[in-house]
């Protein structure tokens, strides 16, 4: 999808707080409140922006861990099974299908070890299809930003 700079801008400020009212907004990019308001109705439309939410501090409510997993067999069955079973389940906050040696990265947050052990032995030790998975405990989130970043001179976000 093809950004002008004032929706990269515009875009750049709602990734950080979108409970600005669109007049800020406005201003700060230099449109009318009534064009940021049909902008962002737009961005939303097509999907750009998927959800207003809330971001909760997930380290205060519990333990998060890094789950590393690998498959018995490449099957598209077994990947499809298991990425439909990760993206339906509350614990499993995301889910990344990689290259390498492992099949996927999931990040998984339960209330306590014993919680996530539970969780564990019916989601992964009970799927045939898994071979073996790795988990990694988090101590301290360091850095956790939702934000994509924008190059406002051209247009490109930041990650390549």
């Amino acid at each position: 999808m093809s950004l002008d700079a004032f929706d990269r801008a515009i875009l750049a400020i709602v990734q950080t707080d979108n409970r600005l009212p669109n007049r800020i907004i406005a201003e700060r990019v230099n449109l009318s409140e009534t064009a940021v308001r049909r902008r962002l109705d737009h961005l939303r439309e097509v999907g750009l922006i998927r959800a207003d939410v809330a971001l909760v501090d997930r380290d205060a409510l519990g333990q998060t861990l890094i789950v590393a997993v690998t498959f018995a067999d490449d099957t598209p069955e077994i990947y499809q099974a298991f990425r439909a079973r990760m993206c339906a389940d509350p614990h499993v906050s995301q889910c990344y299908s990689i290259a390498g040696d492992v099949d996927f990265i999931i990040l998984v947050h339960a209330p306590s070890l014993t919680a996530y052990e539970r969780w564990a032995e019916i989601q992964l030790l009970g799927d045939p299809g898994v071979r073996r998975f790795e988990t990694s405990v988090v101590f301290t989130t360091h850095k956790f930003d939702t934000a994509v970043p924008f190059d406002a001179d051209n247009g490109e976000t930041g990650g390549r």
